[in-house]
């Protein structure tokens, strides 16, 4: 199951019997950290989406999806058939080469795409405007830091649809992203959209009881890209650099175990058939010596 940032750092303070502000502003911080590490790491299906855009005649440069850390892949769709560009192989004076300078040659679709900072460009050009692009990219992570939010309740949920009318809530476009659950239901669903302030559009449809004209509790979380059955591993991480704070080697190593243990589980299942989920590096702890006051 999903896990929410603010579920997260509760956990640990409970963990640690410790709410003291400074030990919470720590905890968020190591969760991210946490996090971070597997992100770094892990090369799996979870940290991958796409976008489109449409070719333009003689167009060779475009931009990248704003949260793009990598691109994988480029799908040109002619008529009904998908021809894939591979990134070129060689460096930026091969590009150039190939390119022919500052023009390219033309045909329907791209065979090879070169990443520049904040663009990719494409060879051959496409001779042909308007044909679909589908970029296939891993995403860049950003920090959690979003509290739960709870504001109203549920007044529409249909079984089947993706679509939730909210009861007195103000929801935003910021949660788009982030995770609904519906207490009774106890499933997390992905908000890929937030039409209005009272209403909510799901990633995939809603799996529970139909919901008409209620007043059922429900919670907004944002939660990180892991996949479920490994939401709770930065939980140890945070608790294993705690305690070695705390000078607790004892528990340090506990969490530490648990912590690996996950990562272990991790490389093994936590990929797919088409993409790695190999982590290609050991994930490091350091040995925190210096933390805030009032963490003593």
């Amino acid at each position: 199951m999903y896990i929410s940032f603010q579920s997260q750092y509760e956990r640990c303070q409970k963990l640690s019997s410790d709410d003291n502000s400074a030990t919470l502003t720590l905890f968020k911080a190591l969760l991210n950290e946490g996090t971070n590490k597997y992100y770094s790491v892990l090369n799996a299906e979870h940290f991958y989406t796409s976008t489109t855009d449409l070719t333009v005649d003689g167009t060779y440069s475009y931009p990248l999806p704003y949260n793009c850390s990598k691109l994988h892949t480029i799908k040109t769709t002619v008529g009904t058939t998908d021809y894939v560009a591979t990134e070129f192989p060689g460096d930026e004076n091969a590009w150039i080469a190939l390119r022919g300078g500052t023009s390219a040659s033309e045909n329907s679709y791209p065979t090879y795409f070169f990443v520049k900072k904040n663009t990719f460009e494409i060879w051959p050009t496409s001779s042909t405007d308007g044909l679909t692009m589908t970029e296939r990219y891993k995403v860049t992570t950003k920090d959690l830091s979003a509290d739960d939010y709870t504001t109203g309740t549920i007044l529409t949920a249909t079984n089947g649809s993706t679509a939730i009318v909210g009861n007195a809530p103000s929801w935003t476009s910021a949660m788009v992203g982030r995770y609904l659950k519906i207490t009774g239901d106890e499933i997390w669903y992905e908000i890929s959209a937030v039409p209005t302030a009272t209403t909510i559009t799901l990633a995939r449809e809603y799996g529970g009881t139909s919901i008409v004209a209620g007043t059922t509790a429900y919670k907004i979380g944002e939660c990180s890209l892991l996949p479920e059955n490994f939401q709770d591993a930065p939980c140890d991480y945070a608790m294993q650099i705690y305690y070695q704070v705390k000078e607790n080697p004892t528990l340090a190593q506990i969490y530490k175990n648990n912590f690996d243990e996950k990562k272990e589980l991790l490389t093994r299942y936590g990929s797919n058939n088409t993409t790695s989920g190999v982590i290609e590096e050991e994930v490091r702890t350091p040995n925190y010596n210096n933390f805030p006051s009032g963490l003593s």
